[in-house]
């Protein structure tokens, strides 16, 4: 096999000779055969064969194309007509914060029947070991599930463990607990599982969960080998100091390529005069520079919360007060002035009709904002028209499915508008507190426009086509994240990131894209996760 293919590749290269190392140095790593392999390059190409070498694409086309980079050392998968897609990019992710939720949390992740809940949480029970804790954090509402939306009790959440404290987090301001957790959290359960309010909620936060903490090397690559599953491969983490420390991420950076990639905001948190001081002179001390990532890790720009205050929900109606807006605008000026990106969370249409004039206002005095790729998300309440003022002020969506985590259509944002619009637009989640961690969930949200409980979230003309989600969910994504030169499609000298989907994506029952699972998942041309 080797004589043969040096010839090939002799021949091809117009060389005379014996085979050389130079030819022996093309040959690949592992090269995919036999397949239907979505390229997501700007013509969308579909090919059957593609080839990878030192972390990279080394070719894509025909099988005839990559035989000669097929040497005795190279791995053949033969995909027997299966769909390969490049590895999905979540835009708008809490990393850290999910990285030691994970430790203990089982995930509702879209589960269907309220039984099946309780069985998810009792197998967790099973294997963390008597009296550790057991957590749901999120993810979760009461509408998916289609057999019974009634609350968890007490009574049930005893019996399903009697010797360990369970804590389940619906969302910031609401929770379940057992007698255990109740005792040790030091609050009276009055008989009734659910608590609700941010300071009731808060204590089992702070007793149990990621506030200020730091994961080892161990819990991150677990929870990576958990998202590399459901066939992530990037993440940007858009977190504050108080979702953990990022340093044990960083130290795992410099040892190893990472099975997920993930980027990160500069971590601070701005909600007074003296931290909004603080944050300036950190965004213009030159100290911490916007995009001093690699490949695999580091800091990209700023967000989600640029300034604390400033934060919205889709029934925000008025415009911000000089208190909050002051301090605000002063951040986005600093970050056009210093060339960060910045990644704000917009979830009504009054807080982007207000950005907007605030962009507009930067861009006389600083021109090239528009090319900082600054990134609307959420974006759950603008209008049309506030969509094309965003495009041509340069401003790009992130959109995420927490949003299909409610029933109401008002909150759905214009993904068809936005689509049609020009503006660079890309998927993400918001996981895991108030969204699934399912790529495939978000691509069929976007395509089906149904939402978590089977209901409709938007109108027909607001669906996208499953080839656009598809670029939104891997190239867009790769662009928002200033990495289109590296990531989001499967091109010659891209980095290997990519999928081997179970079934096909161009062809299934767009209602049954969530369905979807990899059964292959290669990141930096390695294999990292494999479906028994």
């Amino acid at each position: 096999m080797m004589k043969r293919l040096c010839t090939i590749i002799l021949t091809i290269a117009s060389v005379v000779g014996p085979c050389s190392q130079t030819a022996m140095a093309q040959i690949a790593d592992i090269v995919l055969t036999g397949g239907k392999i979505l390229t997501v390059d700007k013509q969308f190409s579909i090919t059957e064969s593609l080839a990878i070498r030192n972390g990279r694409i080394a070719a894509v086309g025909s099988d005839e194309d990559t035989a000669p980079l097929i040497g005795d050392t190279t791995e053949v998968i033969a995909l027997d007509g299966k769909t390969v897609i490049p590895g999905l990019i979540d835009n708008h992710f809490h990393f850290i914060r999910g990285v030691w939720n994970f430790q203990t949390e089982a995930r509702l992740d879209g589960i269907q029947s309220r039984d099946q809940a309780l069985a998810t949480i009792r197998e967790k029970v099973l294997s963390a070991g008597t009296g550790n804790w057991v957590t749901v954090m999120g993810g979760w509402i009461y509408d998916q599930f289609l057999d019974s939306n009634t609350p968890f009790t007490l009574g049930e959440l005893d019996e399903l463990a009697p010797d360990n404290p369970v804590f389940l987090m619906r969302n910031y301001s609401e929770g379940f607990a057992n007698s255990k957790a109740f005792e040790l959290a030091g609050i009276n359960s009055n008989s009734d599982a659910r608590m609700s309010g941010r300071e009731n909620v808060g204590k089992f936060v702070n007793l149990v969960t990621w506030r200020n903490k730091s994961a080892s090397p161990d819990a991150i690559l677990n929870y990576m080998r958990a998202l590399n599953r459901v066939g992530l491969t990037t993440v940007y983490d858009v977190g504050r100091p108080s979702e953990g420390k990022l340093e044990p991420l960083a130290e795992l950076a410099e040892k190893q390529a990472l099975p997920v990639r993930v980027f990160h905001t500069l971590r601070y948190s701005a909600r007074d005069t003296e931290s909004t001081e603080r944050a300036l002179a950190l965004i213009e001390s030159g100290n911490r520079r916007a995009r001093s990532h690699d490949a695999q890790f580091g800091l990209l720009g700023l967000g989600e919360h640029i300034y604390v205050p400033v934060s919205d929900n889709p029934r925000h109606t008025g415009r911000w007060g000089a208190d909050d807006w002051g301090p605000f605008s002063q951040i986005s000026f600093a970050a056009a002035r210093n060339n960060w990106p910045v990644h704000e969370h917009v979830m009504s249409r009054a807080t982007a009709v207000q950005y907007l004039d605030l962009i507009e206002e930067i861009a006389t005095e600083v021109p090239g904002v528009r090319d900082l790729r600054w990134t609307f998300a959420h974006v759950n309440g603008m209008a049309d028209e506030d969509i094309t003022r965003a495009f041509e002020l340069g401003v790009a969506f992130a959109v995420h499915s927490q949003a299909r985590m409610s029933v109401r259509a008002s909150d759905a944002p214009r993904v068809g508008s936005i689509a049609r619009s020009g503006a660079l637009w890309g998927l993400g989640s918001d996981a895991g507190i108030v969204a699934p961690i399912l790529p495939f969930t978000t691509l069929e949200w976007v395509v089906t426009g149904t939402n978590v409980a089977g209901g409709i979230s938007w109108s027909d003309d607001q669906r996208v086509s499953r080839t656009d989600a598809l670029i939104a969910h891997t190239r867009n994504n790769a662009e928002l994240l200033f990495m289109e030169d590296q990531l989001g499609s499967l091109e010659v000298g891209k980095l290997a990131d990519l999928l081997v989907l179970d079934k096909d994506y161009l062809s299934i029952d767009e209602q049954d894209i969530s369905e979807i699972t990899p059964l292959l998942t290669i990141s930096n041309g390695n294999i990292v996760y494999k479906k028994d």
